[in-house]
């Protein structure tokens, strides 16, 4: 199956929204804190959801597989993501970095499911590139010292996304959710307890984590699972190419920093990029996975 538009579009917004509201949220509180609190109020509301609508719940090794994936692109992408954000990394400058996870994902993936990129794809990953320096070019500087916490980030979505994709394809999104998140919920708690700094404005700090859990967490971690599921980790993770422009777009009146021309030229590009990732077939992935569990790989 190939991933649509109109699912394409909700993802990139829920997505991009993230990261601006993400800054708001780590510049009034500590970022393990506010990210157990986040994981803690997310894993309960979809494990309720989960019970209401009777999804069937992951077990055995299917459980297993989902806790990995779970700490990979929960507990390791946000913890670096927002320690990067507390220590000056721009949240323009974030999205940039987990915009590379497209090319890594797609070359991790031929890998693991032995199948090779298209000309199609190859052309979107290459608009990508192009769509995130053109967004970003002048704030390729900007990283900081917190550079190094966004690039593990960056690494766990790529590891969680091709794990999914090779271990949990068969999962309901919303009960793998919900176990995603509550494994999640001691390994940042444990990394909590070394922070010292206090809440300096409670009404931001729920604010923002109202909206990150609801629409984040909920949302865009259930779009990941779905988007996964259908059209594979290297066309979903090839719809970030298109977020730094979007992330700045919803930053002008957020934070009020006003788009760049780079901006616009990235986020035409950027688009033409999501074309190309996600109307890519998957079916020679997926006939990779039929095979696999066929034979008992």
């Amino acid at each position: 199956m190939r991933i649509k538009p109109g699912f394409a579009v909700t993802t990139v917004l829920v997505w991009a929204s993230g990261y601006p509201v993400g800054a708001l949220a780590v510049a009034v509180a500590p970022p393990f804190l506010m990210t157990t609190i986040r994981f803690a109020i997310a894993a309960a509301l979809m494990a309720l959801i989960a019970l209401v609508t009777t999804a069937s719940w992951p077990r055995g090794w299917q459980l297993a597989h989902t806790c990995v994936a779970g700490l990979l692109v929960q507990a390791c992408q946000f913890s670096g993501v927002y320690l990067g954000l507390r220590m000056g990394v721009p949240a323009a400058t974030t999205a940039l970095v987990i915009s590379c996870t497209p090319v890594l994902t797609a070359v991790v993936a031929a890998w693991v499911f032995r199948v090779r990129i298209g000309p199609r794809q190859v052309a979107g990953l290459v608009l990508g590139v192009a769509a995130v320096l053109f967004a970003l070019w002048d704030r390729l500087g900007s990283f900081g010292g917190g550079a190094v916490f966004t690039v593990l980030g960056m690494l766990g979505f790529v590891a969680g996304g091709v794990y999914q994709q090779r271990f949990c394809r068969d999962a309901d999104f919303r009960s793998a959710n919900a176990v995603q998140h509550a494994v999640s919920v001691p390994v940042v708690g444990l990394l909590a307890l070394t922070e010292s700094s206090p809440v300096t404005d409670w009404r931001q700090f729920w604010l923002t984590v109202a909206f990150l859990v609801l629409v984040n967490s909920m949302g865009g971690a259930s779009l990941f699972l779905v988007g996964v599921r259908r059209g594979g980790a290297a066309a979903m993770t090839t719809l970030s190419s298109v977020v730094p422009s979007v992330t700045a777009l919803i930053a002008w009146p957020l934070l009020g920093q006003v788009p760049t021309a780079g901006v616009v030229a990235g986020l035409v590009l950027g688009f033409g990029a999501c074309w190309l990732g996600t109307s890519t077939p998957s079916s020679s992935v997926a006939r990779t996975a039929v095979e696999e569990r066929a034979s008992g790989g």
